[in-house]
């Protein structure tokens, strides 16, 4: 592994903690849903949403209002546009406090140490990706140039053009490029796609779907993928 592009959202971070607390302190009388099943039901919400904007099928602003009542919506709640926005806010105030638990922090030490050629590609605006790349201290480990937003480079994953303007500007072989993420959909298909290897970090033990496209090694915790790194 000479080359290794990372997701962001839930994958060096935990996405779910500021949904969460969120969740805890306006949902939680309402639904007796687990939580973590809320969670990847917005994950998935939050992908369609950012796709619809993006066709103009929805206004921008409306992304996360669209993504919360679609999520408690399939837990039989409804919640309208100002509960919506409530929800929006306090999840951005938690977004704030975002952090790099201590396992991802030892991994990427451990890749920089060996030398490799490391960066990042994530979905999103300028404005709040570019803000979490900053709380989360990540210049530690990339370089600046090397930490790509998909609305800075006008491509989104999985479209295979975000995969390859970061391989053109990294410089990098296909062949001796990893990528690691935790959406199979947008991280491992588009990817694999490019022609790069994939770790797909599923440590949300969601089924992988069917079809012909299979990530080179899937890993379901922080601990696994720090012995895969530990070896090579």
């Amino acid at each position: 592994m000479k080359n290794i592009i990372f997701d962001v959202d839930d994958t060096l971070y935990d996405l779910m903690e500021p949904f969460q607390k969120a969740h805890e302190e306006l949902m939680e009388e309402r639904t007796d849903a687990e939580c973590e099943e809320l969670f990847k039901a917005s994950r998935t919400y939050s992908d369609e949403a950012f796709y619809m904007a993006r066709e103009g099928k929805i206004a921008k602003d409306e992304e996360f209002a669209y993504r919360i009542q679609k999520t408690y919506k399939e837990a039989g709640v409804d919640v309208s546009k100002d509960e919506a926005k409530k929800f929006e806010e306090r999840y951005r105030y938690y977004q704030k406090h975002i952090h790099l638990p201590d396992e991802i922090k030892e991994i990427l030490t451990i890749c920089k140490q060996q030398g490799k050629t490391m960066g990042i590609l994530t979905n999103g605006t300028a404005l709040h990706q570019g803000k979490k790349l900053e709380i989360l201290q990540l210049d530690q480990w990339f370089l600046k140039e090397n930490m790509f937003i998909s609305d800075v480079i006008g491509y989104t994953k999985p479209d295979v053009k975000a995969f390859e303007t970061v391989q053109e500007k990294m410089k990098l072989d296909p062949e001796e490029t990893w990528f690691i993420g935790d959406t199979f959909e947008v991280d491992v298909i588009g990817a694999k796609n490019a022609g790069w290897h994939v770790i797909w970090y599923n440590h949300r033990n969601r089924e992988m779907p069917e079809g012909e496209i299979k990530p080179d090694i899937e890993i379901r915790s922080a601990e696994e993928l720090k012995i895969v790194f530990s070896r090579v």
